[in-house]
Protein backbone atom coordinates (compact mmCIF):
# COMPACT_ATOMS: atom_id res chain seq x y z
CA UNK A 1 0.00 0.00 0.00
CA UNK A 2 1.37 2.90 -0.74
CA UNK A 3 0.55 6.01 1.09
CA UNK A 4 -0.28 9.11 0.80
CA UNK A 5 2.38 11.86 1.23
CA UNK A 6 1.31 15.24 1.25
CA UNK A 7 3.50 17.47 -1.30
CA UNK A 8 4.70 20.67 0.95
CA UNK A 9 3.76 24.17 -1.54
CA UNK A 10 6.72 26.85 -1.52
CA UNK A 11 4.40 30.19 -1.13
CA UNK A 12 6.02 32.63 -3.36
CA UNK A 13 4.24 35.70 -1.10
CA UNK A 14 6.75 34.62 1.95
CA UNK A 15 9.35 36.01 -0.24
CA UNK A 16 7.57 39.38 -0.69
CA UNK A 17 7.21 39.72 3.49
CA UNK A 18 10.93 38.99 3.69
CA UNK A 19 11.99 42.05 0.79
CA UNK A 20 9.28 44.14 2.81
CA UNK A 21 10.92 43.57 6.16
CA UNK A 22 14.61 43.86 4.67
CA UNK A 23 13.77 47.29 3.03
CA UNK A 24 11.74 48.91 5.25
CA UNK A 25 12.88 51.84 7.80
CA UNK A 26 15.74 50.11 10.22
CA UNK A 27 14.16 49.72 13.75
CA UNK A 28 15.71 51.34 16.26
CA UNK A 29 16.71 47.86 18.84
CA UNK A 30 16.84 47.72 22.43
CA UNK A 31 20.49 47.76 22.83
CA UNK A 32 20.84 50.60 20.47
CA UNK A 33 18.65 53.39 23.08
CA UNK A 34 20.60 54.63 25.84
CA UNK A 35 23.79 52.79 25.60
CA UNK A 36 27.28 54.61 23.29
CA UNK A 37 27.36 54.03 19.60
CA UNK A 38 30.14 54.60 17.35
CA UNK A 39 28.62 56.72 14.28
CA UNK A 40 30.05 58.06 11.47
CA UNK A 41 30.28 61.23 11.13
CA UNK A 42 29.26 61.57 7.96
CA UNK A 43 25.97 60.57 9.19
CA UNK A 44 25.48 63.49 11.64
CA UNK A 45 24.29 66.43 10.88
CA UNK A 46 23.59 69.62 12.53
CA UNK A 47 20.01 70.81 13.84
CA UNK A 48 19.53 73.95 12.11
CA UNK A 49 17.37 75.31 14.77
CA UNK A 50 20.43 74.85 17.57
CA UNK A 51 20.13 78.05 19.67
CA UNK A 52 23.67 78.29 19.78
CA UNK A 53 24.99 80.30 16.91
CA UNK A 54 28.75 81.52 18.42
CA UNK A 55 31.41 78.62 18.44
CA UNK A 56 34.50 80.79 18.49
CA UNK A 57 36.08 80.65 21.86
CA UNK A 58 39.92 81.46 22.81
CA UNK A 59 40.23 77.08 23.63
CA UNK A 60 39.01 76.20 20.48
CA UNK A 61 42.10 74.99 19.23
CA UNK A 62 42.91 73.21 21.91
CA UNK A 63 39.75 71.84 22.29
CA UNK A 64 40.60 70.15 18.81
CA UNK A 65 43.60 69.10 19.62
CA UNK A 66 42.22 66.98 22.76
CA UNK A 67 39.86 65.47 20.52
CA UNK A 68 42.53 64.48 18.04
CA UNK A 69 44.60 63.25 20.65
CA UNK A 70 41.94 61.16 22.97
CA UNK A 71 38.93 61.29 20.84
CA UNK A 72 35.02 62.22 22.44
CA UNK A 73 35.36 61.57 25.90
CA UNK A 74 31.57 62.57 26.15
CA UNK A 75 29.34 61.33 23.99
CA UNK A 76 27.07 64.23 22.15
CA UNK A 77 23.15 62.22 22.32
CA UNK A 78 21.63 62.35 18.65
CA UNK A 79 17.77 61.49 17.61
CA UNK A 80 16.96 58.76 16.27
CA UNK A 81 17.79 58.28 12.30
CA UNK A 82 15.91 59.47 9.34
CA UNK A 83 16.67 58.25 6.00
CA UNK A 84 19.87 57.11 7.58
CA UNK A 85 21.22 60.51 9.04
CA UNK A 86 20.87 61.36 12.88
CA UNK A 87 19.98 64.89 14.18
CA UNK A 88 22.31 66.61 17.04
CA UNK A 89 20.51 67.37 20.10
CA UNK A 90 23.29 68.09 22.41
CA UNK A 91 27.09 68.24 21.28
CA UNK A 92 27.07 70.68 18.09
CA UNK A 93 30.49 71.53 19.08
CA UNK A 94 32.03 68.14 19.88
CA UNK A 95 31.12 67.63 16.67
CA UNK A 96 32.49 70.60 14.78
CA UNK A 97 35.49 69.36 16.87
CA UNK A 98 35.61 65.86 15.32
CA UNK A 99 35.19 67.10 11.40
CA UNK A 100 38.03 69.39 12.35
CA UNK A 101 40.30 66.89 13.87
CA UNK A 102 39.94 64.51 10.64
CA UNK A 103 37.99 62.01 12.74
CA UNK A 104 35.78 59.56 10.87
CA UNK A 105 33.41 58.19 13.78
CA UNK A 106 32.08 60.08 16.84
CA UNK A 107 30.84 58.52 20.47
CA UNK A 108 27.09 59.11 20.29
CA UNK A 109 23.67 58.12 22.61
CA UNK A 110 20.85 58.00 20.61
CA UNK A 111 18.25 59.98 22.65
CA UNK A 112 14.35 58.71 22.01
CA UNK A 113 12.87 60.93 24.69
CA UNK A 114 10.92 63.62 23.03
CA UNK A 115 11.27 66.58 26.06
CA UNK A 116 15.12 66.29 24.78
CA UNK A 117 13.93 67.82 21.52
CA UNK A 118 13.29 71.04 22.24
CA UNK A 119 15.22 74.13 22.27
CA UNK A 120 15.35 74.78 26.16
CA UNK A 121 16.89 71.37 26.34
CA UNK A 122 19.69 72.37 24.26
CA UNK A 123 20.16 75.93 26.26
CA UNK A 124 20.58 74.19 29.32
CA UNK A 125 23.22 71.85 27.93
CA UNK A 126 25.31 74.74 26.58
CA UNK A 127 24.47 76.58 29.80
CA UNK A 128 25.03 74.01 32.41
CA UNK A 129 28.24 73.32 30.74
CA UNK A 130 28.83 77.04 30.73
CA UNK A 131 29.87 77.50 27.19
CA UNK A 132 27.39 78.89 25.86
CA UNK A 133 27.46 82.54 24.62
CA UNK A 134 25.75 85.29 26.62
CA UNK A 135 24.24 86.83 23.25
CA UNK A 136 23.22 83.41 22.23
CA UNK A 137 20.79 83.07 25.14
CA UNK A 138 19.75 86.38 25.13
CA UNK A 139 18.49 85.67 21.85
CA UNK A 140 16.84 82.81 22.70
CA UNK A 141 15.34 84.29 25.31
CA UNK A 142 13.95 86.86 23.32
CA UNK A 143 12.80 83.89 20.43
CA UNK A 144 10.78 82.66 23.53
CA UNK A 145 9.53 85.68 24.40
CA UNK A 146 8.19 85.99 20.56
CA UNK A 147 6.54 82.99 20.81
CA UNK A 148 4.44 84.10 23.87
CA UNK A 149 6.59 82.60 26.83
CA UNK A 150 6.78 84.67 29.89
CA UNK A 151 9.75 85.84 31.37
CA UNK A 152 9.36 84.03 34.38
CA UNK A 153 8.24 80.61 32.80
CA UNK A 154 11.51 81.06 30.55
CA UNK A 155 13.54 81.56 33.97
CA UNK A 156 11.91 78.51 35.51
CA UNK A 157 12.15 76.44 32.15
CA UNK A 158 16.05 76.64 32.51
CA UNK A 159 16.30 76.58 36.17
CA UNK A 160 17.80 80.06 36.67
CA UNK A 161 15.92 82.94 38.60
CA UNK A 162 14.36 86.21 37.19
CA UNK A 163 17.38 88.45 37.05
CA UNK A 164 18.92 85.98 34.68
CA UNK A 165 16.48 86.57 31.88
CA UNK A 166 16.59 90.54 32.91
CA UNK A 167 20.46 90.39 32.66
CA UNK A 168 20.61 88.60 29.16
CA UNK A 169 17.82 90.82 27.65
CA UNK A 170 19.90 93.95 28.45
CA UNK A 171 22.54 92.82 25.88
CA UNK A 172 19.94 93.10 23.24
CA UNK A 173 20.11 96.86 23.52
CA UNK A 174 23.42 97.34 24.05
CA UNK A 175 25.34 101.12 23.52
CA UNK A 176 27.17 101.11 20.59
CA UNK A 177 30.49 101.33 23.02
CA UNK A 178 29.72 98.48 24.98
CA UNK A 179 28.30 96.51 22.06
CA UNK A 180 32.28 96.42 20.78
CA UNK A 181 33.70 95.89 24.24
CA UNK A 182 31.79 93.07 23.93
CA UNK A 183 32.62 92.14 20.70
CA UNK A 184 36.35 92.16 21.08
CA UNK A 185 35.95 90.02 24.21
CA UNK A 186 37.07 92.82 26.98
CA UNK A 187 33.37 92.24 28.83
CA UNK A 188 31.87 88.52 29.19
CA UNK A 189 29.50 87.23 31.37
CA UNK A 190 25.28 88.94 31.19
CA UNK A 191 25.10 90.25 34.57
CA UNK A 192 28.46 92.42 34.29
CA UNK A 193 26.92 93.44 30.99
CA UNK A 194 23.73 94.71 32.52
CA UNK A 195 26.11 96.69 35.57
CA UNK A 196 28.07 98.10 32.61
CA UNK A 197 24.78 99.24 30.89
CA UNK A 198 23.72 100.88 33.98
CA UNK A 199 27.04 102.94 34.46
CA UNK A 200 27.09 103.68 31.07
CA UNK A 201 23.25 105.48 31.73
CA UNK A 202 24.44 107.15 34.82
CA UNK A 203 27.83 108.71 33.82
CA UNK A 204 28.73 107.73 30.18
CA UNK A 205 31.90 109.64 30.09
CA UNK A 206 33.14 107.65 33.50
CA UNK A 207 31.77 103.75 31.38
CA UNK A 208 33.50 105.33 28.26
CA UNK A 209 36.79 105.88 30.14
CA UNK A 210 36.31 102.56 32.06
CA UNK A 211 36.40 100.55 28.59
CA UNK A 212 38.79 102.73 26.82
CA UNK A 213 41.33 102.30 29.76
CA UNK A 214 41.28 98.25 30.05
CA UNK A 215 41.70 94.80 28.28
CA UNK A 216 39.09 93.80 30.81
CA UNK A 217 36.23 94.71 32.47
CA UNK A 218 35.68 93.23 35.62
CA UNK A 219 32.96 93.90 39.03
CA UNK A 220 35.82 95.15 40.87
CA UNK A 221 36.37 98.00 38.06
CA UNK A 222 32.85 98.87 37.68
CA UNK A 223 32.51 98.51 41.69
CA UNK A 224 35.53 101.25 41.71
CA UNK A 225 33.77 103.60 39.50
CA UNK A 226 30.87 103.87 41.03
CA UNK A 227 32.94 104.71 43.91
CA UNK A 228 34.42 107.07 41.70
CA UNK A 229 31.31 108.64 40.66
CA UNK A 230 29.40 108.89 43.91
CA UNK A 231 32.69 110.63 45.43
CA UNK A 232 32.70 113.19 42.27
CA UNK A 233 28.79 113.64 43.43
CA UNK A 234 29.77 114.11 47.36
CA UNK A 235 32.69 116.82 45.79
CA UNK A 236 29.91 118.90 43.87
CA UNK A 237 27.54 118.96 46.90
CA UNK A 238 25.92 122.93 47.16
CA UNK A 239 28.16 125.25 49.15
CA UNK A 240 25.38 126.38 51.69
CA UNK A 241 25.53 123.12 53.14
CA UNK A 242 27.75 122.48 56.56
CA UNK A 243 29.85 119.96 55.44
CA UNK A 244 30.59 119.30 58.87
CA UNK A 245 27.59 117.69 59.85
CA UNK A 246 27.83 113.94 57.82
CA UNK A 247 24.07 113.64 57.76
CA UNK A 248 23.40 116.67 56.08
CA UNK A 249 26.21 116.20 53.16
CA UNK A 250 24.32 112.33 53.04
CA UNK A 251 21.00 113.58 52.57
CA UNK A 252 22.59 116.56 50.21
CA UNK A 253 23.93 114.21 48.01
CA UNK A 254 21.57 111.41 47.60
CA UNK A 255 18.55 112.32 45.02
CA UNK A 256 15.76 110.00 46.76
CA UNK A 257 12.60 110.97 44.66
CA UNK A 258 11.09 107.45 45.54
CA UNK A 259 11.20 108.86 49.67
CA UNK A 260 9.43 111.16 51.28
CA UNK A 261 11.46 112.15 54.30
CA UNK A 262 8.40 113.24 56.20
CA UNK A 263 7.45 109.62 56.75
CA UNK A 264 10.61 109.44 59.01
CA UNK A 265 8.72 111.29 61.77
CA UNK A 266 7.76 109.95 64.47
CA UNK A 267 5.50 112.15 67.41
CA UNK A 268 6.69 111.83 70.86
CA UNK A 269 3.65 110.03 71.90
CA UNK A 270 4.91 107.42 68.84
CA UNK A 271 8.52 107.47 70.42
CA UNK A 272 8.06 104.26 73.08
CA UNK A 273 8.16 100.87 72.66
CA UNK A 274 6.51 100.37 69.13
CA UNK A 275 5.59 96.58 69.90
CA UNK A 276 3.52 96.86 72.65
CA UNK A 277 1.32 99.69 71.56
CA UNK A 278 1.15 98.13 67.55
CA UNK A 279 2.33 94.70 67.48
CA UNK A 280 2.90 94.80 63.49
CA UNK A 281 5.41 96.85 63.90
CA UNK A 282 9.27 95.42 63.79
CA UNK A 283 10.75 96.46 66.89
CA UNK A 284 14.65 94.79 65.45
CA UNK A 285 14.18 94.27 61.82
CA UNK A 286 16.04 91.82 60.07
CA UNK A 287 16.03 91.73 56.39
CA UNK A 288 17.45 89.09 54.77
CA UNK A 289 18.35 88.45 50.86
CA UNK A 290 20.70 86.85 48.42
CA UNK A 291 23.94 88.50 47.17
CA UNK A 292 24.16 87.85 42.97
CA UNK A 293 21.42 85.96 42.75
CA UNK A 294 22.47 82.85 45.04
CA UNK A 295 24.58 83.85 48.29
CA UNK A 296 22.46 84.44 51.18
CA UNK A 297 23.15 87.39 53.20
CA UNK A 298 21.75 89.54 55.78
CA UNK A 299 21.76 93.49 55.43
CA UNK A 300 23.40 95.45 58.01
CA UNK A 301 20.98 98.32 58.77
CA UNK A 302 22.98 99.91 61.59
CA UNK A 303 26.35 100.63 59.27
CA UNK A 304 26.28 103.52 57.14
CA UNK A 305 27.47 103.00 53.70
CA UNK A 306 30.48 105.00 52.27
CA UNK A 307 29.00 105.67 49.14
CA UNK A 308 25.46 106.26 47.96
CA UNK A 309 23.84 103.41 46.12
CA UNK A 310 25.51 100.84 48.39
CA UNK A 311 25.13 98.82 51.40
CA UNK A 312 26.83 96.80 53.98
CA UNK A 313 26.06 93.00 54.11
CA UNK A 314 27.16 89.61 56.08
CA UNK A 315 27.15 86.19 53.96
CA UNK A 316 25.30 84.03 55.94
CA UNK A 317 27.66 81.07 54.91
CA UNK A 318 31.28 82.53 55.20
CA UNK A 319 30.67 85.40 58.09
CA UNK A 320 32.34 87.59 55.42
CA UNK A 321 31.15 91.16 55.56
CA UNK A 322 30.82 93.29 52.54
CA UNK A 323 30.11 96.41 51.15
CA UNK A 324 28.42 96.07 48.17
CA UNK A 325 26.05 97.71 45.18
CA UNK A 326 22.12 97.46 46.24
CA UNK A 327 21.63 96.43 43.14
CA UNK A 328 23.56 93.71 43.81
CA UNK A 329 20.81 92.39 46.43
CA UNK A 330 17.83 90.29 45.95
CA UNK A 331 15.49 90.89 49.02
CA UNK A 332 14.00 87.83 50.64
CA UNK A 333 12.07 88.60 53.83
CA UNK A 334 11.45 91.01 56.22
CA UNK A 335 10.88 90.19 60.21
CA UNK A 336 11.66 90.25 63.71
CA UNK A 337 15.37 89.78 64.64
CA UNK A 338 16.24 86.82 67.12
CA UNK A 339 19.87 87.84 68.78
CA UNK A 340 21.28 90.88 69.90
CA UNK A 341 20.54 94.51 69.06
Amino acid sequence: MIANVKKSVFNLEMLDAVKRETTSAPAILDNQVGVVLAIPLNQIIEDENQPRKDFNDENWQDFVSDIKRRGVQTPIHVRPAVNGNYIIIHGARRYRASLEAGLSKIAAIIETNTSAFDDYSQVLENTKRANMAAMDIAQFIQKRIAAGDSKSSIAEKLSENANYVTYHLALLDMPEMIAEAYSQGKIKGAQLIYRLINLYKDAPVLAESLINSNEEITNALILKARKTEAATDTNNAPQDVDTTDTALVSVATQVLPYHNPANEELSTAKRTDLTKTEPSKIKKPLLLGFYQDHQPCMVLLHHKPTTAGFIHIKLELTGECLEVPAEAIKLNLLTEALGKE
